[in-house]
């Protein structure tokens, strides 16, 4: 039984992937692995789809072509390359949980803001938090207050 290849236009409605990222990716030297026709026509097999989804994941993931080049180089080595290759993901994996902290404060402060919004909206009031009593103003204000506060005397150590 012969192995089943896939041409790029198959692999690009397979994936979501446009032919033309593909393309950039076997430009940037990332499809090292994939195989060539005689009249150069890329021939994706099976196995192929792991490391394309794993190019497609670290670089939605932010990492630059230049260090995926470097991890696609090092998977073509097999074996020898598995701890740089651990390294490697330990690095992204930080990198990765920095953007989703970063991004979970950005989301607090969105769902603050939508909160704070409907609270001034039914009082019809942006500012109605100051006519309040110190003890009566809603924690999230005071809080949402100190962060601004710490915002504006930021100094970089």
């Amino acid at each position: 039984m012969s192995e089943k290849y896939y041409t790029i236009g198959e692999v690009a409605e397979r994936t979501g992937i446009s032919a033309y990222t593909i393309r950039y990716y076997d430009k940037e030297g990332l499809l090292t692995f994939v195989h060539r026709s005689e009249s150069g026509t890329r021939l994706f097999r099976e196995e192929d789809f792991e490391p394309l989804y794993t190019i497609t994941c670290l670089k939605k993931g932010g990492m630059p072509i230049k260090e995926i080049r470097k991890f696609m180089e090092l998977f073509m080595q097999g074996n020898d390359s598995i701890h740089e290759r651990y390294l490697m993901f330990k690095e992204q994996e930080k990198r990765l949980e920095a953007q989703i902290a970063e991004l979970q404060e950005m989301l607090d402060i969105v769902r603050y803001k939508c909160w704070y919004f409907q609270e001034a909206e039914q009082r019809n009031d942006i500012d109605y938090y100051k006519k309040l009593p110190a003890e009566e103003v809603d924690e999230r204000i005071i809080e949402f207050n100190q962060k601004v506060r710490d915002f504006r005397e930021y100094k970089e150590k």
